[in-house]
């Protein structure tokens, strides 16, 4: 598991910067009057210094020689990750044409079933469970303006 801890440190050390870099064009403020950019600025510090951690600690587990050898002869399972990034990309453009439901739920069923192959039901059962779940946080408790899509819900 530590090729996956050092890749998802990477991963979460190249966002925490992307954050941090965003953060910078909005007003910083003072601890007692914080600004917009008080608080993103923060998280990306924070979640920085938590992947490099990640990266450290699955880095020393491992012998210099064979963590070397692993990480450039890594075989990365190019198929799913191109297939992880189609339904990404189809989940993006086909978000305002269909709404926020129905391509939730497309997009976990097609995460489940197809870069990590569970069983029909369970990809029914959690693909519902996620799209309610997301559905509820994102437009009851944060009161955002989803994409309704042609059923209007």
């Amino acid at each position: 598991m530590t090729k996956a801890d050092q890749w998802s440190g990477l991963f979460l050390l190249l966002l925490s910067s992307w954050i941090i870099w965003g953060s910078l064009d909005l007003p910083y403020g003072t601890i007692r009057d914080p600004g917009p950019g008080f608080l993103p600025r923060w998280l990306g510090v924070i979640l920085g210094g938590m992947s490099l951690a990640l990266i450290l600690k699955s880095t020393l587990q491992r012998e210099k020689a064979r963590m070397i050898r692993d990480l450039v002869t890594a075989k990365l399972r190019w198929k799913r990750i191109f297939l992880a990034l189609s339904i990404l990309f189809l989940f993006a453009l086909l978000l305002d044409t269909l709404g926020f439901p129905l391509m939730v739920l497309l997009f976990l069923a097609g995460l489940f079933r197809f870069i990590d192959p569970q069983p029909w039901k369970t990809v029914i059962r959690w693909a519902l469970a996620g799209t309610v779940g997301f559905y509820l946080v994102f437009e009851y408790w944060l009161s955002l303006r989803l994409p309704k899509g042609p059923w209007g819900f």
